[in-house]
């Protein structure tokens, strides 16, 4: 088992860094049907033929089953959290943040990498196929993080490690 997480440009708008304690969630522990596929979806990994899907697909020898998890990246500007630990993120709309969620930040993805094929009789721990999600909360080093941001996603570079 292992992990990626990746911090991307979702909007053509300039990033701005997340506010010192922001809050989020993506994804839902309740779900029982398939989420939508812009939030999660599982694949066998980019290169296997088998197509992005909202249940576990079965996947070749030799090939991983992938969770991904993907957060919204535009914010309202006020709130740091909300009861739900959602509404004050939103996710873009045609590569633009809606009017009532402006400030653009960057896109997490997080792909859960699990050692098996998948297919039928899996589950993940929340419940279900369906149950995928993801906590966030800012506790990055402000300072570095609008550094990452100004040379890294604003300035169209990749930047990433592997670790």
């Amino acid at each position: 088992m292992g992990a990626t997480i990746y911090y991307r440009r979702s909007t053509r708008k300039t990033l701005s860094a997340f506010p010192a304690g922001l809050k989020m969630i993506a994804g839902s522990s309740a779900a029982t049907t398939a989420q939508n596929p812009r939030v999660t979806s599982w694949n066998c990994g980019p290169l296997v033929d088998v197509a992005n899907s909202g249940e576990i697909p079965t996947c070749p020898n030799g090939a991983n089953l992938r969770l991904h998890v993907r957060f919204p990246s535009c914010w309202d500007g006020k709130n740091l959290d909300s009861a739900d630990h959602k509404s004050h993120m939103a996710y873009p709309v045609g590569r633009s943040c809606p009017t009532d969620h402006p400030v653009s930040v960057p896109a997490i993805e997080l792909i859960m990498k699990y050692p098996v094929a998948g297919g039928t009789g899996y589950q993940l721990s929340s419940g279900g196929q369906f149950s995928g999600h993801a906590d966030f909360f800012n506790a990055w080093n402000q300072q570095e993080l609008k550094r990452l941001i100004a040379v890294c996603l604003n300035a169209g570079r990749h930047c990433g490690t592997r670790g």
